[in-house]
């Protein structure tokens, strides 16, 4: 199998300016021990695609098997994309929201009738992943379509794919010149495949972290997702529901330091 990455994504180099106003993003996490042991050793968990309920979520082997001519690039550039499509299966995924939803819409979210959400310092992230990772810019912009598995393209035959379209017009490239050939160009259409969600989900309004190659030292096949550290300033705060069970808030006071606030949403 033919090998473009060194570490799944090429490190971007960017500057972080410390803005006076903090950016946020947010997790909704269940209320169990789980989530308690995540601020308690300080990592966030990332899972792997085939853990996800979605089968059609970030899965490279259905998105070949729809696209004929992206199963034709797959097998050219890493001879077999079943092979290749395991390999991505073991990347790691984070997701996050961009703001804080109504409580009316945490039920749209997995998990998340009775769970809470926790704030980060979206910059203090990016920060930490650009320092530990050679990652910049981290966060994915995760793309909601009526029909997430068909690739759009200008011709029938469907040689390019739709890579850009805004008010000015749309920007197509070739699968077998501008993508087989620049590995940068490759990774990025990956990650493409891998934001492309069903429109149902759009309220869910998600970025995401996604982390493979030589970032993931595991590969074991039974593993589930991977545990990945940060600092524990990076959390700015706890949102509750009402129905938040008692036993799980009262643990979770236990261990947070007290520069994290809990705030109840009604």
């Amino acid at each position: 199998m033919r090998r473009f990455f060194a570490h799944f994504v090429f490190a971007k180099s960017i500057n972080i300016n410390k803005s006076k106003h903090m950016s946020s993003v947010f997790r909704l996490r269940p209320s169990n021990e789980f989530t308690i042991d995540e601020f308690i050793n300080e990592y966030l968990w990332f899972s792997r695609p085939t853990e996800y309920n979605d089968t059609e979520d970030a899965n490279i082997i259905a998105f070949s098997d729809v696209n004929e001519n992206v199963k034709k690039t797959f097998n050219r550039v890493f001879s077999n994309y079943t092979e290749f499509g395991e390999q991505i299966s073991l990347s790691g995924i984070c997701c996050f929201t961009r703001s804080l939803p109504q409580l009316s819409n945490w039920k749209y979210f997995p998990k998340g009738a009775n769970g809470v959400f926790f704030e980060y310092n979206k910059e203090k992230i990016e920060q930490y992943f650009i320092k530990h990772y050679a990652y910049g810019d981290c966060f994915k912009e995760v793309e909601y379509l009526t029909n997430q598995m068909r690739i759009l393209s200008s011709t029938d035959e469907g040689y390019d794919v739709l890579w850009q379209s805004d008010k000015n017009g749309s920007l197509y490239k070739s699968l077998r010149g501008d993508i087989e050939h620049d590995a940068k160009t490759m990774d990025k259409f990956i990650f493409k495949l891998l934001t492309r969600i069903n429109i149902k989900y759009q309220r869910q309004n998600e970025l995401r972290i996604i982390l493979g190659g030589r970032n993931i030292p595991d590969k074991s096949p039974d593993l589930k997702g991977y545990k990945v550290r940060i600092p524990l300033d990076s959390i700015v705060n706890i949102y509750i529901q009402p129905n938040t069970p008692k036993i799980f808030l009262n643990k979770l006071k236990e261990v947070i330091p007290k520069t994290i606030s809990i705030e109840i949403i009604t």
